[in-house]
Formats: structure tokens, sequence, C-alpha cells
């Protein structure tokens, strides 16, 4: 790998210079920075779109610096404020871009998704316990030219501003630009609506970094694979997701008229197969719910922000494993649409009340997961991660669809499952992180 080219990325035009309020939610699950990769086989000449490897890179950057404008919280920088939070100060500072040249082809990744470890140099570094975070861009993005003339465009994006859908939302309206057409939709910026009742970015704490954000990110365990494990992959087919979600749907007439989807079915089967458990023993399902369309008024697709709580499903592992499929996907259901204004709300002031939100954090470093020193193990938790319903895929900045895309996943913690599309045909992978034997028996269940 050698670097050609970083830039410093700036807004078009003139943007907003202040504080940005940032919410209870955009404090909890992973507070560092998400990551992606997008693979692009050798770019066929065109005469809309001149596909030399400078000229997409000049097109890039240029393009970037179009969206950054109404996007421009991106390019503005966090400050470490204690207790495991942060404030957001738009100050146009930019966006990072680096260019990289590499002697792999895009063949030596095989089939991708199992030699996901592999896309850990295709994304930036960005380096919590060697920087004070206000240094840190909030957005960073690397250029990878192949041997072979393709290449991958690698994100790395502060999950503290945008959470995935924000994210995706973001990557294809970058696209939009850099093809030469106009936004699909301009961001909302406005996060009054989930700010906490007595929140006051006026009395907002004084900023004590001093290099306070790196000893926290060491302290709770960035770079230390600790209690992590590896992951293996499985593959399902479109097939035998239809499979899954017919026998998810004919096993019983629970679903009230309305069947169970693919990530429902999906889900439940981890849950029951996941774990060698005892009939007695928890398990505990943990998934990832957009809130916002169960807001009251919703807030519209094009929030940019973090609206996404966790919810937890529990159930004895034996009758998981004795009753049919439909079930698990019943509870699964059962918990989801308990999920209203009423609910988001709550949390968010109990959040707003917790000194510290360390417990309710979790940190990334392309593909290695993190989380806060626990004294134990929960052997009977399962989570799972979905990127089904994100809108993650089909990205084409002027020179056609992806070849794949995906996150890197390289270590994680036990029991989680990451579940991403695989192209565009209806398939997808499941990543499994689970101690010991359990990955490997799954996957001859799956």
């Amino acid at each position: 790998m050698r670097t050609i080219s970083k830039h410093i990325v700036k807004p078009a035009e003139p943007t907003w210079n202040g504080l940005l309020p940032l919410t209870e939610l955009d404090h909890i699950s992973v507070i560092t920075h998400s990551y992606i990769v997008y693979f692009y086989d050798k770019p066929i000449e065109h005469d809309s779109f001149v596909t030399s490897t400078n000229k997409i890179v000049n097109t890039l950057k240029n393009s970037l610096s179009r969206v950054l404008v109404p996007y421009y919280p991106l390019a503005g920088r966090l400050s470490w404020i204690g207790g495991g939070r942060f404030k957001l100060e738009c100050n146009a500072l930019g966006a990072e871009l680096i260019e990289v040249e590499s002697t792999m082809k895009i063949a030596d990744f095989g089939d991708f998704y199992s030699s996901s470890d592999k896309f850990y140099n295709l994304l930036p570094e960005i380096d919590y316990c060697g920087r004070p975070i206000q240094g840190l861009p909030l957005l960073s993005v690397q250029i990878t030219r192949f041997a072979c003339g393709g290449l991958s465009v690698g994100l790395a994006m502060s999950h503290i501003v945008a959470d995935g859908a924000s994210a995706f939302r973001f990557i294809k309206n970058w696209a939009r630009l850099t093809r030469g057409e106009p936004l699909e939709v301009v961001p909302l910026l406005d996060r009054r609506i989930l700010l906490a009742e007595d929140a006051d970015e006026s009395s907002v704490r004084e900023e004590v970094d001093d290099g306070g954000s790196m000893k926290f990110f060491s302290q709770v365990g960035l770079g230390k694979v600790g209690n992590n494990v590896t992951p293996i992959f499985k593959l399902l087919t479109k097939e035998k997701i239809e499979r899954l979600k017919q026998v998810a749907n004919n096993s019983n007439n629970d679903n009230n008229g309305h069947p169970y989807s693919r990530f429902e079915a999906i889900t439940a089967y981890c849950v029951c197969k996941a774990r060698q458990l005892k009939g007695e023993d928890i398990t505990t399902l943990t998934i990832a719910i957009d809130a916002r369309r169960r807001m009251d008024p919703p807030l519209p697709s094009s929030y940019f922000g973090n609206a996404v709580i966790d919810i937890n499903v529990s159930s004895t592992a034996g009758e998981i494993m004795s009753k049919p499929l439909s079930y698990a996907c019943s509870k699964i259901r059962e918990a989801t649409t308990k999920v209203n204004n009423k609910l988001v709300l709550e949390l968010i002031d109990f959040l707003k009340s917790q000194q510290s939100l360390i417990n309710h954090q979790f940190f990334e470093e392309r593909g290695k997961q993190y989380s806060p020193p626990s004294p134990s193990i929960d052997h009977g938790k399962v989570e799972v991660i979905s990127w089904l319903n994100l809108g993650c895929s089909g990205v084409d900045f002027g020179w056609g669809f992806e070849t794949y895309m995906g996150p890197p996943m390289v270590h994680g913690r036990d029991g989680t499952f990451m579940i991403t599309p695989f192209k565009l045909d209806g398939s997808m992978v499941v990543g499994l992180f689970l101690r010991n034997k359990s990955n490997v028996q799954f996957c001859e269940l799956l």
C-alpha cells in the first residue's frame, strides 16, 4: 500500500458555524467512526464521464466539497466534555480524502465477505488514542487504486454525527452530485425533537479535553482485543431466505395477517440456534430499531443524526427451542411494536439523567469492535445488527454500481450477528461472532 495524496476537503460554499446540539441518542451505541467499503471493477470509459484515476479522484473531491454544504456537520469537529459525552462544533474544518495505491487486485478478495479482514487497509485510520478528538475529521474517505484497474471507496464516518440510515443517505446523495444530478432530498439537521426536555445548550459543560478523550478511549479498551472473537461467515441465498420465511409463516397463524419479514425470520432463527443453552437458561436478543417513523409526529427519513434505540427480547432457551419458529418471530414483533413516541422520549430523559453514558457505548476501529471492560460474559445474549433496510447498496458514482459492498469484520463481541446484503441479487451474508464451537455448529444448522 502506498499513499499517493491526502486532502482536506472543505465545503464549497460558506456554511453555518456554531454549536449544533447533540441528543442523548447521538451518545449511545457506537460512538467512534463506522466503516464501509465499496468495490468497483475497472471503470468503462464513456463520453459523459472520463474514468481515468486522476479524473475520478478529482471528481470525487469536487463533489465531496459540494455535498458538504448541505451536510456541513460532517465538516465540523467534536470536543470531549466528560462522562462519555461530546459537543459538535460546526466550523467547516473539512473532511479528509486519501488516495492510496495497492499492488492487490480485486480478484484477491475472492468472495469478499470471507476475506473482510483484508478491508482493514482499505479504510482510513482514525487514531482516537493518539490524537485529541477535536483533531479528528468526522468523515474520512480512502480511494484505493488496485493493480487490475479497479478501485475501492472506503469511508469512516463518526457514528455520533450520523446513524446508518443517515450515513447511507449521505453516501447516495454524494454519488448523485458526482453523477451531475441534484440531491434526492435535503438533510434535516434540526435535532430539537430528540433533545431531552431540560436540555439547554447555553449551559453545556465547558470543554475538558486537554487529552481527556485519548485517556477515555484508552481506558475503555479501544485497541485491545479482550474477550472479542473472530467471525465466520455464512452466505444465505435468496431461495434459502424465502424458505426460512415460509417456515416462519406456515408454522402458525399468529402473525395476524401480516407475514413475518426476512429480518424477523432470520433473526428468530439466530436466536433459536445460536447458543447451546440449557432449557431453563434465559436468552436475550438485542436488536436496533429506527425510531423515525415511530415518533409523533414522525421524523422524516431525511433526518440526519441518530434515531435508533436498542430493545431486548427475553425468553427461556427451552421455550424458544421447543416451539415453532413463528413463536420467536412473534416475540420479536411484539417487542418492536412497543417502540413508540412515549418510549423513545422516556429513554432520552433517562439517558439525560445519567452522569456517565459509558455503559451504553461501544467502539469500533476498522472492523474491530470493542466494549467497556466487563467482569463477566453473558453467554445467553445475542445481538443482531442488520443493514438490510438501510439502503446501503446500489451506489453509483458515475461508473456503475459496486461489485461488492460491506463492512470490515475482523473481530467483535461474543454473541453478535452482522447481517448485510450480498451484491444486488437478494442474497445476504451473516457474520457470526460466537465463542468456541458455537460458530461452526451454527453454520452447520443455518
